[in-house]
């Protein structure tokens, strides 16, 4: 058991083993393996000895390469004004004083546990007793396809939404552990398939449990099927490595520099961003990467920045604007945020979008993708290509 932040060095608490659109050149391609698809050409030049093009044997960021992306994702462009609420959070106390009302359906309400049940965890594991009323989503399995990093399809969403009891005016409330860092992360796919009102509980199972001492229970809660309908997938809220690719060309181009008029923000450890240290590969199956570092042009800023450590709440909003624009993050751009596999960003995703109201994305192949493809640009502040392909070897 371990966390998307356990890297070797630099521990974080443990975890599971399981509008914005740029101009990119894309080069059809008549058959790629017989699937649809398109090419991006990488154009990356210039002379920064410390940006790469990833997965080559000493290639240097002058030296043109190219990526092929080969999934062709169902989706429109609906912007950012559905996403965003007014009321994205409710409190421990709110939740409590509608359970003391009675039958959260009733109410239209439906309360979601996205946890991960860790053995480590002090938190109680759901299947052992939970949130008055809660469900239970088991993120890794019922809303991502099998053997793939792409989420489950409309028409799938639309039978797993409705079996969760969801019609279209429903108030969807979701918590979980580690700082709802997978509530978050569901927060994002519902609103990507278009759920009209979806919701924090601030603080999550940590605040309820833990700090409140509030009650939990062993009953499972039975809802009859909803009727909601989901929507194609918001491309809006999502980034896709060719839209990244060519922010990065742009950044890497410009020394490193945020040259693009989109901010990238890396919310990973220091460590990771920096290009010191990679993850375990026996720890985080499938999570590794051939290299290490950061895309050109990012700003680091840890998720852990924006909560409360006592309480696992948001900070208030100022503060957390204040955060990230004393970290150099512009709002008068669009943003995107991504980590290791997309979780803590789509965390960052609801500070940013839900709770300041700005326009963000997340790019959720994050670095499990960034640092395993071939031809895209690395910045590593060490001075050195760490991971597989570096001099610093692989090991952590």
């Amino acid at each position: 058991m371990s966390t998307e932040d356990t890297i070797s060095s630099d521990p974080q608490p443990g975890r599971r083993n399981s509008g914005l659109k740029t101009g990119i050149t894309v080069v059809a391609v008549a058959a790629l393996a017989g699937t649809a698809g398109f090419a991006i050409a990488n154009s990356t030049g210039g002379d920064d000895a410390e940006t790469t093009a990833a997965g080559g044997s000493g290639a240097t960021a002058g030296e043109a390469a190219s990526t092929v992306t080969a999934a062709e994702i169902p989706g429109e462009n609906r912007g950012f004004d559905e996403v965003h609420t007014d009321e994205p959070l409710v409190t421990t106390d709110w939740l409590a004083g509608r359970l003391e009302e009675g039958e959260l359906y009733d109410q239209g309400i439906v309360l979601v546990d996205v946890s991960e049940d860790l053995a480590s965890s002090e938190l109680t594991p759901y299947s052992e007793a939970h949130i008055p009323q809660a469900q239970y989503l088991e993120w890794s399995q019922e809303f991502t396809q099998p053997n793939t990093r792409e989420f489950i399809n409309q028409d799938e969403f639309t039978e797993l939404a409705q079996s969760l009891g969801i019609n279209d005016d429903t108030t969807v409330i979701l918590y979980g552990d580690n700082n709802n860092w997978f509530a978050a992360y569901a927060a994002w796919v519902f609103n990507l398939y278009g759920v009209g009102d979806v919701r924090l509980l601030d603080g999550g199972l940590h605040k309820w449990e833990a700090y409140d001492g509030r009650e939990l229970v062993e009953e499972v809660p039975s809802v009859p099927e909803g009727d909601f309908e989901a929507l194609p997938q918001n491309h809006d809220i999502r980034a896709f490595q060719p839209e990244v690719l060519e922010i990065a060309e742009q950044n890497a181009e410009a020394d490193g520099e945020a040259a693009a008029g989109v901010n990238l923000i890396d919310i990973r450890s220091a460590g990771e961003h920096d290009g010191e240290i990679g993850v375990d590969p026996d720890i985080f199956e499938g999570e590794g990467a051939s290299i290490w570092g950061h895309i050109p042009g990012s700003v680091n800023v840890t998720w852990t920045e924006i909560v409360d450590d006592e309480t696992g709440e948001f900070l208030p909003g100022e503060e957390i604007r204040e955060i990230y624009e004393e970290a150099g993050v512009d709002f008068d751009d669009p943003s995107v945020a991504y980590c290791r596999i997309g979780e803590r960003a789509s965390h960052t995703w609801y500070a940013l979008s839900q709770i300041l109201g700005e326009d963000v994305a997340v790019y959720d192949g994050s670095w499990t993708e960034w640092g395993n493809s071939v031809g895209v640009p690395v910045a590593n502040n060490t001075g050195e290509r760490a991971g597989l392909w570096g001099q610093s070897g692989s090991s952590d």
